[in-house]
């Protein structure tokens, strides 16, 4: 289910807002160019692309790119953004993705870590590998579940908060709902709360997100067909360290 934050427009036209960091963006761009460089223009598969601000950016770089997502709030604002016209727009999954073949894929904003059952993750991972050609790479990243940020992701305590946007003053509060040990990682729900208040409408959104230790995902990686994959712990390039990084940012690649 695609949760109110995915599907709401009023939500959907501040995501951007509210996802302005350019860390992971600029993390992949950098990797991607360097790719790149060595195979000329790429074709690029944007993986849960959102509201489509990346798969614009990369297009305009001179990269064929698609962008795909399950939810068709974000969609249409992704086709309906400046030089959206750009980019060819699906909505589905990484198993919906023509079969290719793709030089690489992305998937940024921890949307990786929507998919929650261990067989949905490796069929992710796989419908990726058979479309990437010899020598591609799949670019994903997920929070590293040692170090519980989902600790940080509850306001109950200070009660909500005021928030400036476009659309007025917001206030907004978030509660952690549950925490669930599973054998193959965590599962957190959490709660996000919206009014606005401008007319007094409110929101509340709902989302569970599965955290994976590095070794579990470098078990899947490895099963899914990708011969070696680099780790990185932090969106400085940092070394992947399972106990301490805050996240475990992957690039998988295929044999040459």
């Amino acid at each position: 289910m695609v949760d109110a934050h995915y599907s709401e427009p009023r939500l959907v036209a501040l995501y951007d807002e509210d996802n302005a960091g350019r860390w992971d963006v600029d993390f992949y761009a950098g990797m991607l160019s360097t790719l790149s460089s060595q195979r000329g223009p790429l074709r690029i598969a944007d993986v849960g692309c959102g509201t489509g601000n990346f798969a614009v950016e990369l297009a305009r770089g001179g990269h064929t790119v698609t962008g795909i997502d399950p939810a068709a709030g974000m969609l249409d604002a992704a086709r309906s953004r400046d030089g959206g016209e750009l980019v060819t727009w699906l909505e589905g999954t990484a198993a919906d993705l023509p079969a290719g073949p793709i030089d690489a894929a992305v998937m940024t904003g921890h949307a990786f870590q929507c998919l929650l059952p261990e067989a949905d993750i490796l069929l992710t991972l796989q419908a990726v590998s058979s479309r990437l050609s010899p020598g591609g790479i799949f670019f994903f990243e997920s929070r590293n579940p040692a170090v519980k940020a989902w600790l940080e992701w509850d306001s109950s305590s200070a009660g909500p908060a005021l928030q400036e946007s476009s659309a007025g003053m917001l206030e907004v509060e978030w509660e952690l709902i549950a925490v669930q040990e599973e054998p193959d990682g965590v599962l957190v729900t959490f709660e996000d709360r919206t009014l606005f208040l401008a007319d007094g409408e409110r929101f509340t959104s709902r989302s569970t997100l599965k955290f994976t230790p590095a070794d579990v995902l470098a078990g899947l990686v490895e099963r899914a067909g990708f011969s070696e994959a680099d780790w990185y712990g932090d969106w400085n390039g940092g070394p992947l360290d399972p106990s301490s990084s805050p996240e475990i940012i992957v690039a998988a690649r295929m044999p040459s």
